[in-house]
């Protein structure tokens, strides 16, 4: 794997993207429109940041980004009859911003790659099998939860980051996963949350004999 690139950046204030998941976007502004041709034409990776609190006052402009951010491919694309396009970005590895190299139309930046940590004597597919299981079990629990086509996947790296891409998560947090370089302890991290959701659901059926038939009845 490569140590460092130079990547177009889009940043987002609602998105943490994560790699070996897809992310379909639908691209309107026109900066971004010329973003999406040049990555057609040259092939370059489109490096998604979160952007910082406060970027209102400078959005059509460049404000800043936290550091850390995912660097992905374009692995599908649709030019609309507007100019506008719908593309589907699939993660490839987490990127630390080291410096702007263009800020117009849209912005460049050197970045450095960053290493997924795995300690390959952990298990690592026990690990997948519990984070299944209990991500199963929730989904169940809560119909607003996507399932995920990753039932049949060893790779610990994928199953956390498509589960921590899937939950309804505070950005902090999901960036704070994003930023954490080791995939056990990430992985860990995403399952101590499920678990907790799991107990809610456990406790809450364990008192709803007490629930009034009529709710509006004390």
């Amino acid at each position: 794997m490569i140590q460092e690139d130079i990547i177009a950046i889009f940043p987002l204030p609602n998105l943490v993207f994560f790699p070996k998941t897809n992310l379909p976007l639908h691209i309107f502004e026109p900066r971004y429109c010329e973003m999406v041709k040049e990555t057609i034409q040259n092939k370059q990776l489109i490096g998604m940041f979160l952007l910082q609190p406060g970027w209102q006052d400078d959005y059509y402009g460049n404000p800043p980004v936290h550091a850390v951010g995912c660097a992905g491919e374009m692995i599908h694309f649709e030019e609309l009859s507007d100019g506008k396009y719908n593309i589907v970005l699939r993660g490839l590895y987490r990127v630390r911003a080291m410096g702007t190299v263009q800020e117009f139309p849209y912005r460049k930046a050197r970045v450095e790659v960053l290493p997924e940590i795995l300690n390959h004597d952990s298990n690592s597919k026990r690990v997948v099998k519990e984070l299944l299981i209990d991500f199963k079990k929730l989904t169940k629990e809560n119909e607003e939860i996507e399932s995920l086509n990753v039932s049949n996947s060893s790779d610990l790296l994928e199953v956390v980051n498509s589960i921590a891409s899937t939950l309804s998560l505070e950005l902090d947090f999901k960036l704070e996963l994003l930023q954490e370089n080791d995939v056990l302890l990430r992985a860990r991290t995403v399952h101590s949350l499920i678990k907790k959701h799991l107990s809610v659901f456990d406790w809450t059926r364990a008192y709803i004999h007490l629930r009034p038939k009529d709710p509006t009845q004390n």
